[in-house]
């Protein structure tokens, strides 16, 4: 009688109980002990559509040899995937080695492991500059951003925003730059008109400033990975926030005759973009320019957030998991339609 081999499978097509081949990073290790004192470890893949928990306990075989395997390196994995209530889709590793020379023959490919933006940072960067140059009159604020726009360059094109949140993927920083850039100059048109009798105005420069800054000591805070970048030592101690402020205050410094209400407005709105004291913001917004970047800023992380928990749906799957940035909710998938032409440029 013979026997079929196991279907190289992504880990997001996966259903209950299949066995099959994967080919997926290892993103992180999580060591711990149970209740009874025995150790255990979660091992958690990764392929560019998803990522998948392998937990092995205390007698697993796995559990010994797992202290080896290595971070950010992709692996061919023999699975059996289970479905547990209240932890979802989880995997049993049954066998496990590196990706190798030839595993493209098996349908191995590199690019569809790590989770890249869809947009190039040159387009990103060319769309954040115009809308610099649009909405900032004030020179030594211009040359500010650009200045931290022109430092942090390398860093820039390859950051995610967070390690696991919103926008949590390569490019993924200079992405959410763009895309609160872009909602910034749309609100700036209409209440800039809409309340055109404010004395003093809205300050459409501060707020596109702080819109491309607010996020800037993320930098710092984390160590890039095109797997899933990590919190530094400053980063856990300090937070992105303060260093943030820090990075744009040490700036203004070296720039003759910057305006001292512009840069306490500035950094105001950088300290406040959280919103609220609960969500990390050491201050709360007390600007309406420092109001507007925390609910673009809010906006933008959460629908991001969303929409990717809506991709991340299985055919037949009408219901997305329960989302922690949504309050638990569950996100409604709707009735698909025919995939329409090609995806729009990175200026929308």
């Amino acid at each position: 009688m013979q026997t079929t081999s196991p279907l190289v499978t992504r880990l997001a097509d996966l259903v209950d109980g299949q066995e099959a081949i994967c080919f997926a990073v290892l993103a992180k290790k999580v060591r711990g002990v149970t209740k009874t004192g025995k150790p255990y470890m979660r091992c958690v893949f990764r392929d560019k559509q998803t990522s998948l928990e392998a937990p092995f306990w205390h007698g697993d075989p796995n559990l010994e040899a797992a202290e080896a395997w290595a971070d950010g390196i992709a692996y061919r994995l023999l699975v059996r995937s289970e479905l547990k209530l209240n932890y979802g889709m989880q995997l049993v590793v049954l066998d496990i080695r590196p990706a190798a020379d030839g595993d493209e023959l098996e349908g191995y490919d590199v690019d569809a492991l790590f989770e890249t933006s869809r947009f190039s940072a040159e387009g990103l960067l060319q769309a954040i500059h115009q809308r610099v140059e649009k909405y900032i009159d004030e020179p030594p604020l211009k040359e500010l951003v650009l200045r931290l726009l022109r430092d942090n360059d390398d860093l820039l094109r390859k950051m995610p925003a967070a390690s696991n949140m919103h926008h949590a993927y390569t490019r993924g920083l200079l992405e959410h730059m763009w895309s609160m850039s872009l909602v910034a100059g749309s609100m700036l048109s209409h209440y800039g008109s809409y309340y055109k009798d404010l004395n003093p105005p809205l300050d459409k420069g501060v707020v596109m400033a702080a819109v491309v800054l607010h996020d800037i000591g993320k930098l710092k805070e984390l160590a890039y990975s095109p797997v899933e970048a990590r919190y530094t030592k400053e980063g856990q101690l300090l937070g992105h926030i303060v260093m943030g402020r820090d990075m744009v205050r040490d700036a203004a410094r070296e720039i003759d005759g910057f305006p001292e209400e512009t840069l306490l407005c500035l950094e105001h709105a950088i300290l406040a973009h959280h919103g609220k004291r609960e969500f990390g913001a050491p201050v709360i917004p007390t600007t309406l320019e420092a109001l507007l970047v925390s609910f673009i800023d809010d906006l933008d992380a959460k629908m991001n957030t969303a929409v990717r928990h809506r991709m991340d749906l299985k055919n037949g799957d009408e219901f997305t998991d329960k989302v922690w940035a949504l309050d638990n909710r569950r996100l409604y998938r709707g009735i698909p339609v025919e995939p329409g032409g090609a995806a729009p440029p990175a200026d929308g």
